[in-house]
């Protein structure tokens, strides 16, 4: 009987800025756990492409459309990021391979994110960062200034969607006196950290009533453009939007118009529709406005959540079990 060919997986997480690449030593620490698998990583995107042939398994940021039809062996894509937008083209999710993510990894990261960035607006504390670099002190500005100070406490949170990162972010809300609404997809009668969740129908009704508004929600035909002029003249004037979620969720030239005019306090944005956001977008020079560079998922053991993940799943396929985080490929999350 001929002896069947290694099971072969081709690492390639890689990205055009370092920090997104897996260092090496988790590769070899999966190798050391999986002798009988064969680990390829490939020093660039030709090599890669070039092996993908032979490959049963991709752990990566994403399998390339082009190279799809010559993955004659692929069985499995392990993604390493969330989102899955981008994977999503008619041949994968017409074929039987199995999508899987890297959701719910770094939810508390960016729950504390979102808290953080809310504090920071409510406590005024980035224009104090701003006073204090020009050796300025703030405390008549800051206490004229519109808007005041605010606080989370007797506050009402709006989360779209109730994943892994709405639940943490809602539990951690409640917990400093926040009331919690939410809106999903499928709402659920279980027991959930929210103080109500409702249907993509009752949208515009959570909107109007939140001081905070967060995005939470994966990118998909039904989300992409959800937050537009119409959903931002529901908010209050004195509400903030806070996006975690993908940047085309949000209509940005309306939010821009919408900063400027006055009728949202602020925002709090870790996601563009553009990354890195251009230098000429006026989201950097607005004050009530938060950049991030898309790093509310950093924090402790990173790599070594990802890593785990995929030691579990890939000890599930060679056992024949389910899977973790299998991406519904037509629903798109």
């Amino acid at each position: 009987m001929p002896r069947m060919p290694p099971l072969r997986v081709l690492e390639f997480v890689r990205w055009q800025d370092s920090v997104w690449n897996l260092p090496a030593e988790h590769v070899a620490a999966l190798a050391r756990e999986f002798p009988s698998v064969r680990f390829d990583s490939p020093a660039d995107r030709a090599e890669a492409d070039a092996m993908m042939p032979e490959t049963d398994i991709v752990l990566g940021w994403a399998v390339r459309r082009e190279n799809f039809a010559r993955a004659t062996r692929l069985r499995w894509i392990q993604l390493t990021a969330a989102g899955v937008g981008a994977q999503l083209f008619p041949e994968l999710v017409e074929s039987p391979v199995v999508l899987t993510n890297a959701r719910g990894l770094h939810a508390i990261s960016m729950a504390e994110h979102a808290l953080g960035v809310m504090l920071m607006l409510a406590r005024k504390l980035h224009l104090a960062r701003d006073a204090q670099a020009k050796r300025h002190w703030a405390q008549e500005r800051l206490w004229v200034e519109a808007p005041g100070f605010g606080q989370l406490s007797g506050g009402t949170l709006g989360l779209v969607g109730l994943g892994a990162v709405g639940r943490a972010l809602a539990e951690r809300a409640r917990s400093l006196g926040m009331r919690v609404l939410a809106v999903r997809q499928h709402p659920s009668a279980d027991p959930s950290p929210a103080d109500a969740q409702w249907g993509p129908d009752r949208l515009h009704a959570l909107i109007e009533q939140v001081d905070w508004l967060v995005l939470a929600a994966p990118l998909t035909p039904s989300t992409r453009g959800l937050i537009g002029r119409a959903e931002l003249a529901r908010l209050k004037p004195d509400a903030v939007l806070v996006n975690l979620g993908r940047g085309p969720l949000v209509d940005e030239p309306a939010l821009v118009e919408a900063l400027a005019a006055g009728r949202l306090a602020g925002a709090a944005l870790d996601v563009f529709v553009e990354e890195p956001l251009p230098a000429e977008s006026p989201l950097w020079a607005m004050p009530q406005v938060i950049v991030t560079p898309h790093v509310s998922g950093f924090g402790p053991r990173f790599w070594e959540r990802t890593c785990e993940l995929f030691a579990r799943n890939l000890h599930r396929w060679i056992a024949g079990e389910p899977l973790e985080n299998v991406v519904d490929k037509r629903a798109g999350y």
